[in-house]
């Protein structure tokens, strides 16, 4: 049966990470991805002790999700001591991530800014990915594509054309919201890998006034069951998890309804 989540990213800026365990313990949420907000909480210290609380409230965390500005760009940069400092970030959210017994680490990757011909260099990039990927395994862990639509795969063509340049399997995670934005059903990220998505971020999407107005689940009337069952029949087990951004809801119990109804919408 497919599980389903929520993620951390959801209460950006209205929840410090450490105190999310215990409000899914209330909820009775027991699947979490961890959005993770800054450098002081890659720290060892802090991770030792998100992990305590997360156990301690019986929560299983399936992905980590770091602040993917802060450094990932960087990783695809041909400057030497810029890619050593970002390499160093991401072995810390990797260690984060194995120490929280995590399965996925969700990328972004590189910028691309329009009219500017170095981030179209898929030659050059993608087989960075190889490199990443190798370490994510070091570590436990899958390394995850998300499609955002200002970064290196706004589209399947382009996820394609990646991964047809490296060595190594490329694993998904499928963005409703980020798909919409970028002008494509994401039913066709699933028919172009599907078998390699083991994650979903889950938001709602109202179309009735002419063009895409985000909101919790279920106003927006997005029909999740079809895309999970779509994904299903590429051979989908992962998470659907709950990825709101915060401006989407005044009350805590807002998301937390919103999941409850995700959750029914998946398994009736």
């Amino acid at each position: 049966m497919v599980t389903t989540g929520i993620s951390t990213a959801s209460f950006f800026d209205t929840l410090m990470l450490e105190d999310a365990p215990a409000l899914f313990r209330q909820w009775g949420v027991n699947c979490a991805e961890y959005y993770l907000n800054s450098y002081c909480e890659y720290d060892p210290v802090f991770v030792d002790c998100l992990a305590k609380e997360t156990e301690d409230a019986g929560i299983r965390v399936v992905g980590v999700h770091p602040m993917s500005l802060q450094y990932e760009p960087l990783l695809f940069t041909p400057h030497p001591r810029q890619r050593s400092d970002a390499m160093k970030a991401y072995e810390l959210v990797l260690r984060a991530g194995e120490r929280l017994k995590a399965d996925h680490y969700v990328m972004h990757g590189p910028v691309v800014l329009n009219g500017v011909a170095k981030n179209l260099q898929l030659e050059r990039l993608a087989p960075i990915f190889d490199t990443l990927s190798d370490m994510a395994e070091d570590h436990g862990l899958h390394l995850t594509l998300e499609n955002v639509s200002y970064s290196i795969m706004p589209t399947p063509e382009i996820g394609l054309a990646i991964r047809s340049m490296i060595r190594k399997p490329l694993y998904h995670t499928l963005d409703v919201k980020q798909a919409i934005r970028a002008g494509v059903d994401p039913t066709a990220f699933v028919d172009a890998f599907g078998e390699s998505i083991i994650a979903v971020h889950a938001c709602d999407c109202d179309f009735s006034s002419g063009r895409p107005r985000y909101c919790l689940p279920p106003f927006g009337g997005f029909d999740f069951k079809a895309l999970v069952d779509a994904l299903v029949r590429k051979g989908f087990d992962g998470t659907v998890l709950l990825e709101a951004y915060s401006d989407m809801y005044r009350e805590q119990s807002e998301l937390r309804d919103a999941y409850f109804a995700l959750k029914k919408m998946i398994n009736p």
